[in-house]
């Protein structure tokens, strides 16, 4: 079985009224972490897998803003695959990545690149529903990252996810993105702030913060 094969059945399209994203099934329960700001202030969803044509409803478990992370969830029955979550300690400049998402809605796309750089942190700009956010110890990679790649897979060759992707870096002389130049949240931080967020994650209102702040992760809330 090939690493695509592997990882792309638990890599989802997430769509909301106002956009789309992608996520990564976190466990057997149903439950998809992805980037805050594909949630924005919805909370429900349509879901798409790479198995299946017919979308499912998710519901929003929890956000961390300052993080840019999130989880949302789909019944048990929805037979989602939960991925293999790898660390970012066993990342290096020059690894072969794959990104794996929904890119402009094209749902189970694959784009290949190595890791450019592992960021002490990377500021991110605020967007409409999301305020900005600061990431440490970001993956920085030259595999294309689009919109609608956020919240997916960043996948090393051994199959294990190592990274959220969440932006691509802006050219603001040309006015566009950065060609060769995206960050993906380390699978770690995701892993960590989503069993959070399924443990305790409470939605309150529309905005979707969580009803309780969690030590030790300062972006919830």
């Amino acid at each position: 079985m090939t690493v695509i094969s592997r990882v792309r059945p638990s890599v989802v399209e997430i769509r909301t009224a106002t956009g789309l994203g992608s996520g990564v099934v976190l466990d057997g329960a149903g439950d998809i972490v992805t980037n805050a700001h594909v949630v924005g202030s919805a909370s429900t969803f349509q879901v798409l897998s790479a198995a299946s044509a017919r979308a499912v409803r998710a519901v929003l478990v929890g956000v961390c803003r300052g993080d840019d992370l999130a989880v949302i969830k789909v019944g048990a029955d929805a037979g989602l695959r939960p991925a293999t979550f790898g660390t970012s300690a066993g990342v290096a400049v020059g690894d072969i990545v794959l990104a794996i998402g929904s890119p402009l809605g094209l749902g189970g796309s694959v784009t290949e690149g190595i890791v450019s750089a592992v960021r002490e942190s990377v500021a991110e700009p605020a967007e409409p529903g999301s305020p900005a956010a600061t990431l440490p110890g970001a993956i920085q990679t030259s595999a294309a990252i689009n919109p609608g790649n956020s919240g997916g897979a960043l996948v090393a060759i051994d199959g294990k996810v190592v990274g959220i992707p969440t932006l691509a870096a802006v050219n603001r002389s040309a006015g566009g993105p950065a060609q060769g130049i995206g960050f993906a949240i380390p699978a770690r931080a995701a892993v960590r702030v989503g069993r959070w967020l399924v443990a305790n994650g409470a939605a309150t209102g529309e905005g979707g913060n969580v009803s309780a702040q969690p030590a030790g992760l300062p972006g919830c809330g």
